[in-house]
């Protein structure tokens, strides 16, 4: 029987060590570490700000291979495709927030973001896109960029409006709008085809 009550205690003792050991601070004699990033929980929010007035954070979710933060080379042309959901662990498309962004020689030459209202990436949603007008968009700058092989990070910050858009085909209306002012700061891994 003392074997049992041992054995429990153990397996009860072991994985509250590992726990405790993951979640202690890498430091050497109470100095903080120079990576700030060091402390910080292991899933954080890649995408933050306010939306609409209302402050959130999108998450960028990978099963294997499969990632929500992906490019692409099109000649010189890199285009990122980014896609934040509010839950850390489901893909759920409704108040997810899409970023695709083109660089070009380390330039940004264009970005479009999209916040759907549905479970699809199809209107109604709100979009940066303004065919044939000059009013509303978003600014998008980049504040950081650093390419290997098989990765780029990516940094940045969206400041302006969305627009409504309602249907397929129809121009987005400036009229129907939500404030966009959120930085991100995402790993995109590259799609090999």
């Amino acid at each position: 029987m003392w074997k049992k009550i041992a054995i429990a205690g153990i397996a009860w003792f072991l994985p509250t060590l590992a726990v405790a050991g993951e979640a202690a601070p890498d430091s050497v004699a109470g100095q903080a570490s120079e990576d700030p990033q060091a402390n910080a929980p292991e899933l954080a929010a890649q995408i933050k700000g306010s939306l609409d007035g209302e402050q959130r954070e999108w998450f960028i979710l990978s099963h294997g291979n499969d990632s929500n933060a992906s490019f692409v080379e099109l000649g010189d042309d890199v285009t990122i495709d980014i896609t934040g959901f509010m839950d850390e662990e489901a893909w759920d498309t409704q108040e997810a927030l899409s970023i695709s962004l083109t660089v070009s020689e380390e330039q940004l030459v264009s970005a479009v973001v999209i916040h759907p209202l549905g479970t699809s990436l199809s209107p109604p949603l709100y979009t940066s896109e303004r065919e044939g007008s000059d009013e509303g968009g978003v600014d998008v700058t980049l504040t950081h960029y650093e390419r290997t092989s098989q990765w780029i990070h990516v940094a940045g910050k969206i400041e302006g409006v969305l627009a409504l858009q309602v249907e397929l085909g129809e121009p987005p209306s400036a009229e129907e709008s939500i404030a966009i002012d959120v930085e991100f700061d995402v790993k995109a891994q590259k799609i090999e085809f």
